[in-house]
């Protein structure tokens, strides 16, 4: 049984079946699970086309026969294998969740979405047990910085550690993956990415916020303008939340009714939020949002050193918020 929300990983263990049915040459058949009577004949072995070993994938299971296919696992036939493939969650209260509730944990593999709030460190955790699965070690934070980079798509993260890999085969097979490894095969990566200035803005650390700044002026390989660009664009999403929180806290919501507006759990918000919102005026927040769109404005127009601007303007809105 094969069901869940993310695509990726579900669809990834689909093919993994499928590859080991050809390699020991059994015939692969998709079944329509409404149609009772073909998987049957199927799984009986009558059909006069389905003689020999056999791969059964049965797609739009809701609608099947839950007897009948448990009637197949209880004979332990295995000239038959039988995949169920649910193409998103099982209904909790439907025949195929009595159905798995009987199944032994081993003949079932769930692929669940988590919390937007979990999603990086899931992606974190990927990255790790991808590096693993091709033999490779991969720190930590350094698993962190290719999500900040490039995001929590399992199929792109996917895709990059399978160039990372190619690329260390082709160097002579180092055991664990570097930082040069990650930048080589990902465009302007940098390692720690734009969020400690974000973390530095949200407190109104200067200090903080120069080295972040350096760093990621520092790390950032490819031409600046580009490493602008990123920073604003992840900056202008976060001072937005910042400032829709600090509207919804004028108007006297509480934490749990802004966690509801900005769907994010009431831990995120108390311990992320809800003190950055506080510490910034909705004023303050909104003159730091038309500053960085003026500083993406002059990337698009072809300003001279546009990281400059970047750096000016939020060290402005840091020294005015602390004598304001």
């Amino acid at each position: 049984m094969l069901a869940g929300t993310v695509e990726f990983l579900r669809v990834r263990e689909l093919k993994k079946a499928i590859a080991a049915a050809d390699r020991t040459k059994r015939q692969v058949q998709y079944v329509a699970g409404a149609d009772r009577d073909e998987l049957s004949s199927i799984l009986s072995s009558t059909g006069i086309f389905f003689t020999g070993k056999n791969l059964v994938v049965v797609e739009d299971p809701e609608k099947v026969d839950t007897d009948l296919v448990w009637a197949h696992h209880e004979r332990g036939e295995n000239a038959t294998s039988l995949v169920i493939h649910c193409e998103g969650s099982i209904k909790a209260k439907g025949a195929l969740a009595k159905l798995v509730k009987k199944l032994p944990p081993e003949n079932v593999a769930k692929f669940a979405a988590v919390k937007p709030w979990e999603q990086d460190q899931q992606a974190v955790d990927f990255l790790a047990a991808e590096a693993r699965s091709r033999k490779l070690k991969l720190d930590l934070r350094l698993a962190a910085g290719m999500v900040q980079n490039i995001g929590t798509d399992f199929g792109i993260l996917s895709f990059e550690m399978d160039k990372i890999a190619m690329l260390i085969s082709a160097e002579g097979g180092a055991k664990e993956i570097s930082a040069e490894h990650v930048k080589a095969v990902i465009a302007g990566f940098s390692e720690l990415g734009a969020m400690p200035v974000v973390d530095a803005l949200g407190r109104r650390d200067r200090k903080g916020l120069s080295r972040a700044l350096s760093n990621m002026r520092r790390t950032h390989s490819g031409h600046p303008s580009g490493a602008t660009l990123k920073a604003c664009g992840l900056l202008s999403h976060n001072v937005t939340t910042w400032l829709h929180v600090a509207s919804l806290l004028s108007q006297g919501a509480n934490t749990d009714e802004i966690a509801e507006r900005i769907k994010l759990h009431p831990f995120v918000v108390r311990k992320n939020i809800l003190p950055v919102a506080r510490r910034w005026s909705e004023g303050s927040l909104v003159e730091l949002l038309n500053a960085i769109a003026a500083v993406e404005r002059g990337v698009r127009l072809g300003h001279v050193n546009p990281w400059v601007e970047f750096e000016c303007a939020l060290f402005y809105a840091v020294e005015e918020r602390a004598h304001g």
